[in-house]
Formats: C-alpha cells, sequence, structure tokens
C-alpha cells in the first residue's frame, strides 16, 4: 500500500511533512502535555528535526510507517501529527499528537477519522493504538474515533526509560466509526 501524498475532508488536511515545518514541529516536540505521554527530547533543536525528517522519509519509501502532518485547509502549519505503522499480518497501528493548537477543537479527531477512514477503504482488516493508562485525552480520542478498548497489555511500551503498561484498542472495517 503506498498511501498518497495528501488526505483530506476538505477541513483538515493530511500532508507530508517539509523543511518548512520546522519550528512548528520543534514546538510541538517540546510541549508538556506532548513530552509528558511520548518519549521527546527535553529541548528539541534542529537536529531532532532532522532525524525526524530522516525517519519519515525512510519509512515512506519501506512501505512500513506513513507519517502525515496535520493541517487545517487555510493554514498550511502543522498543529500534529497521525501515523499509520505497518504491523504484523497486515495490521496497522495508527498513532498521533497533537501540539497545543491542535488540541481542544476536534481537528485531531477528524484527522484521526480520516487516516483510518482511508486505510480501511484501501482493505486493511484491522487497525490498533495503544494508550497510557493515564492518559484520558488520548482515550477519549480513541473513543469518539469508534475505537473499542480490548484489554492492557503488561508493561509493553517504553515511556522515559522505564516500561509501562499499554491499553490495546482496535477499530474494524464493520465497526461503528
Amino acid at each position: 500500500m503506498q498511501p498518497p501524498e495528501t488526505i483530506t475532508d476538505g477541513v483538515v488536511v493530511l500532508r507530508q511533512f517539509r523543511e518548512g515545518d520546522r519550528s512548528a514541529v520543534l514546538e510541538t516536540m517540546g510541549d508538556p502535555l506532548v513530552q509528558r505521554w511520548l518519549n521527546m527530547p527535553r529541548e528539541p533543536v534542529d537536529r531532532d528535526f532532522d532525524s525526524l525528517l530522516r525517519l519519515i522519509r525512510a519509512s515512506r519509501e519501506s512501505g512500513d510507517r506513513h507519517d502525515y502532518a496535520v493541517t487545517e485547509r487555510d493554514v498550511d502549519v502543522p498543529v500534529g501529527s497521525v501515523i499509520a505503522s505497518r504491523r504484523h499480518r497486515e495490521n496497522y497501528e495508527v498513532a498521533y499528537l497533537a501540539g497545543a493548537a491542535g488540541r481542544g477543537r476536534g481537528v485531531m479527531s477528524r484527522a484521526v477519522r480520516l487516516l483510518c477512514g482511508y486505510l480501511l477503504d484501501e482493505g486493511i482488516g484491522r487497525l490498533e493504538l495503544r494508550t497510557h493508562p493515564e492518559n484520558e485525552p488520548s482515550q477519549r480520542l480513541a473513543r469518539r474515533c469508534g475505537f473499542r478498548r480490548e484489554g492492557t497489555e503488561r508493561s509493553s511500551i517504553w515511556l522515559h526509560g522505564k516500561r509501562a503498561d499499554a491499553l490495546v484498542w482496535s477499530l474494524l472495517p464493520g465497526d461503528r466509526r
């Protein structure tokens, strides 16, 4: 599967990251809430953005991972990101993050629905996502997008150098979205 460069619903635009996104991405990496739930550099610098762009490009070429900047139709500045990573048995794991400008307005819910809709329309049979048990905002977003909580994976993720549990969520083609 080779997803398109851009996916949109007319309000939210998912597009490829580019060099001009540097300041917005570094700001999001440094956001306290993003840093609380994700392994981000404490004080992001240019080389962190450069490393991210290299990872995004290599992963897209291999087909293992597809990263999209989340923007709005009239404002082409990233407010977050959605990611689809290929997993075993041709399942995909969806991940997302939002800086302060992308929270509380429904933008990320639209972005996740848009990405999931594309993947399911392409014939993907199962989408998964994982949330930290204490990350309530992420769990609410998963529910809004139609994901169902399946259970807890004990000590399955690394967060800030320590193992942590993860809640596993799934979305199947027949699920209500």
